[in-house]
């Protein structure tokens, strides 16, 4: 069997020895790479090349990443080829980034970055997420396990209008989205801003609290975080294109995955992450469902006025409590 072609990455920069570094280190990882200086260049290579990524500068002469964007959206020879623009920039503010993905950017990475969280997002957004189909009250006595279901959100529900404390209710409702989907680790995790987080609990570890996060390595939480929905992504082994990237970028984790949003004080907050084991191939939609419940229920807890007077238990000693803005608040970096 023949091996398939390598997924194609265009880097549309001005900035050409970092380009050019970026495309010889992801060719390295399975990519095929081109790089261009110029919005001009750019066009004629999506044009005749047709990449399924473009990185482009959010800011290059003869067009920057937006204007590649309308291009691929408005050119009628391109509408049956699926090609994603991630949007590259200095300028990390929470009004760029919620213009680029309105736009129709696929990610937004802020400049400088490294080469290895760079190919992270690749990897990421090659892999695809599951669409959850919606279901109606009275649909949902046909859906498999539907009883289960209804009982398993009880039992959450109980344990989040429990007395204990702040810590152990976190705690016991990631032990119980892990026993439910057979997880490997289910952690909540707090997002400080752009690039640094914070473990508040995880199911395998109680110690993992308090651990610091640089976020640039989890591309799935910023995603969660910049767009505010959910991602399911299946551990895909018999894809052909993933096999290959597989084989060759032994440091990232192809393990099947449930990130959702949660909230605080009707501001973003954070994610509930759940990895699963790498024999888990595939999650279901009840499973999915369960997941989402779950982080609804902890957004409710962390805004219950029983706990509003709680100590915030994840800033350790040792994390950068003293640096604590809401996620939404980084308009001046």
């Amino acid at each position: 069997m023949s091996r398939p072609e390598p997924i194609r990455v265009l880097i549309a920069d001005h900035e050409l020895q970092q380009a050019r570094s970026l495309g010889q280190f992801i060719g390295t990882k399975g990519f095929q790479v081109r790089v261009v200086s110029n919005g001009k260049e750019a066009r004629n290579e999506i044009l005749s090349w047709k990449p399924r990524f473009v990185l482009a500068d959010l800011t290059m002469p003869e067009g920057g990443a937006f204007s590649l964007i309308d291009f691929v959206k408005g050119e009628q020879s391109l509408r049956h080829h699926f090609i994603h623009t991630l949007v590259m920039s200095l300028h990390n503010t929470v009004g760029n980034v919620k213009q680029a993905l309105a736009r129709g950017a696929k990610d937004y990475i802020v400049k400088p970055y490294r080469n290895e969280d760079v190919l992270k997002r690749l990897v990421f957004h090659a892999r695809g997420t599951r669409q959850l189909k919606d279901i109606s009250t009275k649909e949902l006595t046909r859906v498999d396990e539907s009883s289960l279901m209804l009982h398993l959100t009880d039992l959450v529900l109980k344990q989040a209008l429990g007395k204990q404390p702040l810590d152990e209710i976190l705690f016991n409702l990631t032990r119980m989205v892990s026993m439910k989907v057979d997880g490997v680790r289910c952690s909540i995790i707090h997002c400080i801003d752009h690039q640094n987080g914070v473990v508040v609990t995880s199911n395998d570890a109680r110690s993992a609290t308090g651990i610091e996060l640089d976020l640039n390595k989890y591309p799935e939480v910023l995603h969660v975080m910049n767009t505010q929905n959910l991602i399911a992504i299946e551990n895909l082994s018999q894809s052909s294109d993933l096999k290959h990237l597989r084989e060759i970028a032994k440091e990232i984790t192809f393990n099947s995955m449930i990130v959702c949003p949660i909230s605080r004080y009707s501001k973003a907050f954070g994610v509930l992450s759940l990895r699963m084991p790498p024999e888990k191939e595939t999650v279901s939609d009840n499973e999915i469902r369960f997941v989402e419940i779950v982080s609804h229920v902890v957004s409710l807890v962390l805004n219950s006025e029983l706990h509003k007077n709680s100590k915030e238990f994840w800033f350790t000693s040792q994390s950068a409590a003293a640096v604590v803005v809401p996620f939404k608040a980084n308009k001046n970096s």
